[in-house]
């Protein structure tokens, strides 16, 4: 069995637009702080907490809009749904409907024939006000016994919960605020309680223990001084005390019954650099947060083999932030035992995280981003969606994310085409004084591939993004070609279809068809159509509604080499030798058509709506960016631009990117 679904309504920073959330065998939650990620977790606690205080509703946990006045409201209604469903029942062979089913058989609910069956189970809350401050809660439990579809919930619809029928689920939560040491103690509700739970204690056990404690404090008794010490406290507590009930005091080991005995079990570690064993107190938290995750795989194991009858048919263990106390070398091995678990039949996993170390660990599939609705002051949640499983996108754009896990956390994300960007931006925020780090800015590099992909999850997760593209004029694909490549990919991001490709012909409105689009790459650059390029398309698309700039004429290597020329050219001791243009004419031409067709990685390329400064440049460029590495020559040149210089003289395309930047993060510029 497995939670597939919860529904939250008005509990917490859960307004009350009802929430669904889909769960699998391992979920994580992902969001800033205060989005309601524990929220969430607290709602399954709410259900299947172990003790009643986890269970118990207060008022704090009714939703209350930032601009309702909680003195004025009369009432107030949550609800927890989830979803349970039962894959083992489809499986002719499975033992696990044995003990997951009969406790829920006569609520069962089955869309059609062959469909997974399933139960709904909802959690109500009513908060009305009384002459206490707290107010009266009203609580209630029921199975839903109708389908999802059926959207009339007659009185019928609902059958009440049984205590038994509830712990058999059963909700382990691991607070982001760790005390490890109070759940390794044989407590009850423990993990440590609920696997010594699991044995079959002989019904004697208690009489045997207290003949095999007698032997012992004899021993105790007999060693000089201790009788002596007995007697001082007889006597001292006959003093204070003269009834006839407990007068007697007396110094002796308690452990004579089950119940103390293993009240004082402890898990000891060894060896040890000390003389015998290490108990659980006098380990560091990142271990004992460790080892804690690791007896819930052992209470698995245990009910497992020990024992045919599970306490729990389900067990759900909620971790937060598993990387608090834990050195970065440890979180391979936490999400290990954390995926170990999930994959028990009869477990499942929840965890949140802020930790990129953590996120890249999991499949992008399995995450839920929250945030904030600053309308109202709401959670919500989205899924994260990839392109089609079979898409060479699906591929790009997983591995993407799961290289740059911090654009879940990020207020702004800045797409790339390479390793370029992710050098020269920062150094370029630095300077106009916007830190990346501070204001949760990620550069992520993509080149220029499945882009509008990267835009769908960036606007579904509602993060703000600026795309820095190649203009690459005169390479293949480049160019016009460009254009018509973020023109579709705007579009099928459902962008504003007249807005994005309306243009003035003889000061009249022409509306591009799909057809002429689709022929952009085919049109020449001549001037005109340069001209086109760079005074309407690129303005354009770099406008508020886009956010998509240019690196021109060719990319930012170019654009950053064309304007600190020194600076670059002075990262190579000895640069390419130019023949005297004068005297060696043809040498000349010859080296600067090489490095034209090298730039611009073809041999038909002639450079021709380029300066004869840039085509000197492009020698330059083959030298610096494609005969060796393009991070070092970057960061080699920018120790020798001065933060002044970087300001003022940097590319146009940037000057303007900065600006978006401050615009969508409302920064001001330093003074």
């Amino acid at each position: 069995m497995q939670i597939t679904n919860i529904k939250i309504r008005n509990f917490r920073s859960f307004g009350d637009k009802e929430i669904s959330i889909s769960l699998s065998n391992i979920t994580t939650f992902v969001g800033s702080n205060s989005t309601g990620k524990t929220a969430l977790i607290q709602a399954l606690q709410k259900m299947f907490g172990i003790s009643q205080n986890e269970r118990l509703l207060v008022r704090s946990d009714f939703h209350v809009p930032p601009s309702v006045n909680p003195q004025n409201l009369q009432e107030m209604l949550l609800t927890i749904e989830v979803k349970i469903e039962f894959p083992e029942l489809l499986n002719p062979i499975s033992n696990e409907s044995k003990t997951s089913v009969p406790p829920f058989f006569n609520q069962l609910v089955i869309k059609s024939p062959g469909s997974t069956p399933y139960i709904r189970m909802r959690l109500s809350g009513k908060w009305t006000p009384s002459n206490t401050p707290d107010g009266e809660i009203e609580q209630k439990l029921h199975f839903v016994i109708i389908p999802e579809e059926d959207s009339e919930e007659t009185d019928d619809a609902f059958v009440v919960v049984s205590p038994h029928q509830r712990s058999v689920i059963q909700m382990l939560y691991v607070p982001a605020v760790r005390e490890p040491l109070s759940q390794l103690k044989n407590a009850s509700g423990t993990i440590l309680w609920r696997i010594l739970s699991n044995i079959k204690w002989p019904e004697d056990i208690d009489q045997q223990l207290k003949i095999k404690m007698e032997p012992v404090n004899a021993l105790f008794s007999a060693i000089p001084g201790v009788e002596e010490i007995k007697g001082i406290v007889r006597e001292e507590w006959k003093k204070y005390h003269r009834d006839f009930r407990y007068q007697d005091a007396s110094l002796e080991f308690n452990s004579t019954t089950l119940s103390t005995v293993l009240k004082k079990i402890e898990v000891q570690f060894s060896p040890t650099q000390e003389e015998g064993s290490y108990s659980i107190d006098k380990l560091g938290d990142g271990l004992r947060s460790l080892f804690y995750i690791s007896l819930v795989s052992s209470l698995l194991e245990v009910e497992k083999q020990i024992t045919s009858q599970r306490s729990a048919a389900l067990t759900i263990l909620a971790v937060e932030e598993p990387e608090n106390h834990m050195s970065p070398h440890l979180l391979g091995r936490v999400m290990d035992n954390l995926n170990k678990i999930s994959s028990r039949e009869n477990a499942q996993v929840i965890l949140s995280s802020h930790s990129p170390s953590i996120i890249k660990r999991v499949q992008p599939e399995e995450i839920f981003h929250f945030r904030i609705d600053e309308t109202n002051g709401s959670s919500l949640v989205n899924k994260i969606t990839l392109p089609d499983r079979q898409s060479e996108a699906f591929t790009y754009i997983k591995e993407a994310v799961l290289a740059y896990p911090e654009l879940y956390f990020s207020k702004l994300v800045i797409l790339g085409e390479g390793d370029t960007e992710e050098i020269v931006l920062p150094k370029l925020l630095k300077v106009n004084g916007i830190y990346a780090d501070d204001e949760g800015i990620s550069i992520v590099p993509l080149g220029g591939r499945y882009v509008n992909h990267m835009w769908k999850l960036l606007n579904q997760l509602s993060i703000p993004h600026i795309t820095l593209l190649d203009l690459d004029r005169e390479r293949d694909g480049g160019g016009w070609g460009r254009i018509k490549y973020a023109l579709k990919q705007l579009l099928a991001n459902q962008r504003e279809r007249e807005q994005l490709l309306t243009v003035y012909r003889n000061k009249s409105p022409y509306l591009y068809k799909d057809e002429e689009i689709d022929e952009f790459h085919k049109r020449p650059l001549d001037p005109q159509k340069v001209n086109q390029i760079d005074n309407l398309w690129i303005p354009r698309l770099k406008g508020k509604e886009y956010n998509v700039f240019f690196s021109t004429p060719l990319d930012l290597d170019f654009s950053m080499m064309e304007a600190f020329p020194d600076a670059y050219k002075n990262t190579v001791p000895l640069g390419p030798r130019f023949p005297d243009k004068i005297n060696e004419p043809e040498e000349y031409d010859a080296k600067i058509k090489k490095g034209i067709q090298a730039t611009l990685k073809s041999e038909k390329s002639t450079g021709y709506t380029y300066t004869e400064n840039q085509h000197e440049l492009m020698v330059w460029y083959n030298t610096l960016f494609l005969g060796r590495g393009k991070p070092s020559t970057h960061i080699e040149a920018l120790l020798n631009i001065s933060d002044d210089e970087l300001k003022t003289h940097c590319p146009q395309s940037l000057k303007d990117l900065v600006e978006r930047v401050r615009l969508l993060l409302n920064l001001k510029e330093e003074q």
